[in-house]
């Protein structure tokens, strides 16, 4: 492999005006600066990516981690970081944690090991163990589609309104026995998110004088198979549903394949509400309604906080809350 010093010897320069070549510094003529380059073409020379950094800093690569790349949810939000971080030249090194807690550890690790100027963290949860261990590496972080109550900048949306406004909208079509479908509750402060939709549904059903029944209220995790089999679990149940809302159109899609499945229909018997809009859920049948997140902005914000973070600028706003809104289609009717 060709090195510097080769460049050197056969530009008839020293090291160090090569290296203020490749820094891109003024004090060098631009003849000089030529001969360089074209003999570093000609030998088929690199810059070594880890040199440079060492000498700036800085890598301008960021690390992302999701929970599963797979869902629809977590790859638009993935665009719209991409898609922030490539116009600002800043590189993204991808990392699918496959939901297990384990493997997010491991990648906080070795993305600190490869010198990435930050980390945008898009997982289930915000445990307090996550904190230590970006605050002991020292390593900027930003969480995206999530909140904490820990002291990390983070973008989301209102969780708790989001879940209370669908569940108002079937109450406002006379519905009065809602089933949920939410998502894990373990450790209730590091999943605040899926806490916020399960009491913003109970919210909602207590301001308007309904009953809140325990069998009607199933966890799920974020699959098609669990929403799946949540449903089936509120539908066999001894109070028997008129409208089901999950907390994610995933979760929402599984549900209306258990309604089909137990012999209904929707909406005719049983109402279905989601959450994200994803766009599979204007795809399905019926076309699902559900709670639209403004998942390409928050991943684009979150990139946007984070380089600011990395740059020494000044973060204003650290908990950006984005708006909401109900997308209404044809999987709800009234009663």
């Amino acid at each position: 492999m060709p090195t510097i010093e080769d460049i050197a010897r056969l530009a008839n320069v020293s090291i160090a005006t090569v290296s203020r070549v490749f820094n891109n510094k003024p004090d060098v003529s631009e003849k000089t600066r030529e001969r360089v380059l074209k003999i570093a073409r000609e030998l088929g020379y690199e810059p070594s990516m880890p040199a440079r950094s060492l000498i700036k800093g800085k890598t301008r690569t960021v690390g992302l981690i999701v929970p599963d790349i797979s869902n629809p949810y977590y790859s638009e939000i993935v665009r719209g970081i991409e898609d922030t971080c490539h116009s600002l030249r800043y590189n993204v090194i991808l990392c699918n944690a496959d939901n297990k807690r384990e493997k997010e550890f491991e990648y906080i690790d070795i993305l600190k090991n490869r010198w990435v100027d930050g980390v945008i963290f898009h997982c289930d949860y915000f445990s307090e163990e996550h904190y230590e261990a970006f605050s002991r590496k020292k390593i900027p972080v930003v969480l995206a589609g999530r909140a904490t109550v820990y002291d990390v900048p983070y973008v989301t949306i209102d969780n708790f309104k989001a879940a209370f406004d669908a569940v108002n909208y079937l109450i406002s079509l006379g519905h009065e026995r809602i089933g949920i479908i939410h998502g894990p509750l373990d450790g209730m402060k590091e999943t605040i998110d899926s806490v916020d939709r399960l009491m913003g549904y109970k919210k909602a059903l207590s301001e308007a004088g309904l009953k809140i029944y325990n069998e009607l209220i199933a966890e799920g995790d974020f699959k098609a198979k669990g929403g799946y089999e949540a449903a089936r679990k509120i539908l066999e149940a001894g109070v028997k549903p008129t409208a089901i809302f999950a907390v994610s159109d995933i979760m929402a899609i599984g549900a209306l394949n258990a309604v089909f499945d137990f012999g209904l229909k929707c909406p005719d018997d049983v109402s279905v509400v989601g959450f994200d809009n994803i766009d599979l859920s204007e795809m399905t049948r019926p076309p699902l309604t559900t709670v639209a997140q403004p998942m390409y902005n928050i991943g684009a914000v979150a990139a946007e906080i984070l380089i600011n973070l990395i740059n020494g600028e000044s973060v204003e706003r650290k908990q950006i809350i984005l708006e909401h809104k109900l997308v209404i289609r044809s999987s709800c009717k009234s009663i």
